[in-house]
């Protein structure tokens, strides 16, 4: 008997429960409300929206809870309402009452799982930065409010504007240039998070790079204000890969790649993960700040491990010069050279490079001026075939023979040392050639 006592008062709940529901979701006249409800739903389907104002109203003021529908839907009517006007005065009057429709929402309906109040602040968000695009600050508070609730939830059109009033912001000095950055990481983060998971999604992939186009020109992007915000961070995030190449990509494009920041952040990344192309660039960050020693060390690790990179050539020859350049290591870098032409044998660089090589190193090889007068000619036949397999290092191997060919011995020495023009002619030592006698002109 107390069972079914128990059971009753369940069942007279859960009745009285549904029927507050309903009377939530109807109104206190059910049948006015889905009369108007039916009838603005029809003209609304035939897009007669000046005749489905009307029961849209009554709708909205009878049962404000019946669905999230009649709010989206007033949204809609407004919006064509708003575009069609040409009445100035009209049209302030109808985006007043779409930014109420958009609070009531809330009101209703800001605890639905499927839209709720974050979602619906980043439409109204969006739709004040459209229709009223002097108030900024608002519309970018607004957007704001609704990316921290959202998260990764925000829609990629949420973000972008987001970036975008961050930008006019600090252009109008109503935000300092750190803030700016914030608002950079706090949308980013969000787009990231996305395109992590669908790398292919086309509406966060144009948002990600609107994004990034709007805080390069910002303004904010600046040094000391990129070192202000991520230097603290570089601890924490070291072996953080996609955080480092991020923070690369920024510190490239705001032209801060000379700082301790951009030095700091290319180890660590090369540290996580040392491939060639890290390597590499690392290297022409420590040549382009003279320091030849690390950027031998990097191009020597990026060669190692770069053995099917594109950029071997390039490695091998920037390796090549600085061993000619700045360690007068001759015989290595006519080697590291050679390496060169056989990864690429029609660049022309490497060519012009040796024939350098063999001018610096005549005083190694021999004692006497005549013989290393001779030395001139394996180092003209090295210009000579860079612009013959190379076309756009023509005009510098030119230069190069023009100037290099009146250090030829003249005849009347060549003829002293019993030699005569065009017979063959071997450079000894390392350079170990054979050439073609010629003489200055």
């Amino acid at each position: 008997m107390k069972t079914k006592f128990v059971a009753i008062v369940i069942v007279l709940f859960f009745a009285g429960s549904i029927v507050m529901a309903q009377s939530q979701k109807f109104g206190s006249d059910s049948a006015t409300c889905v009369r108007n409800y039916t009838l603005y739903k029809e003209f609304h389907r035939q897009k007669n929206y000046s005749d489905a104002l009307g029961p849209w109203n009554q709708t909205i003021r009878i049962c404000p809870k019946f669905s999230t529908g009649i709010w989206s839907d007033g949204i809609k009517m407004f919006k064509y309402r708003i575009d069609k006007t040409d009445d100035l005065i009209q049209k302030e009057v109808l985006i007043d009452s779409m930014m109420w429709i958009y609070d009531q929402r809330i009101e209703y309906f800001g605890d639905n799982p499927r839209y709720p109040e974050g979602y619906i602040l980043g439409n109204k968000g969006v739709a004040l930065l459209k229709y009223r695009k002097e108030n900024v600050l608002e519309g970018y508070e607004v957007l704001k409010r609704s990316i921290e609730l959202q998260k990764k939830a925000s829609k990629p059109p949420v973000l972008l504007t987001c970036m975008q009033a961050s930008r006019q912001l600090f252009r109008d000095g109503l935000i300092e240039a750190g803030q700016v950055l914030k608002d950079y990481e706090l949308v980013m983060n969000q787009v990231d998070a996305n395109l992590k998971d669908k790398p292919n999604d086309r509406l966060f992939g144009i948002a990600k790079a609107g994004i990034e186009t709007h805080f390069t020109k910002s303004g904010a992007a600046d040094c000391d204000a990129l070192v202000a915000l991520y230097e603290p961070l570089m601890e924490e995030k070291r072996n953080d890969e996609e955080w480092l190449n991020k923070i690369l990509n920024q510190l490239k494009k705001a032209g801060c790649t000379d700082g301790e920041l951009f030095v700091e952040t290319s180890e660590a990344l090369y540290a996580v993960n040392p491939d060639a192309e890290a390597g590499h660039n690392l290297a022409i960050m420590f040549m382009r700040q003279e320091e030849f020693d690390k950027a031998a060390e990097y191009l020597e690790k990026a060669i190692e491990i770069g053995q099917d990179s594109e950029e071997l050539a390039k490695m091998y020859y920037e390796l090549a010069h600085i061993n000619f350049t700045n360690y007068k290591e001759y015989r290595t870098s006519r080697r590291l050279a050679l390496r060169a032409i056989e990864v690429r044998p029609n660049w022309g660089d490497p060519y012009l490079l040796i024939g350098q090589i063999y001018i610096a190193a005549r005083q190694d090889i021999y004692e006497e001026d005549f013989d290393q007068s001779t030395v001139f000619w394996a180092a003209i036949d090295k210009f000579a075939r860079a612009k013959a397999v190379d076309p756009e290092v023509a005009d510098k191997a030119n230069d190069m023979i023009r100037q290099y060919s009146k250090y030829f011995p003249t005849s009347e020495t060549a003829f002293y040392y019993g030699l005569k023009e065009g017979e063959a002619y071997k450079i000894a030592g390392w350079i170990n050639e054979s050439t073609k006698v010629r003489f200055a002109k």
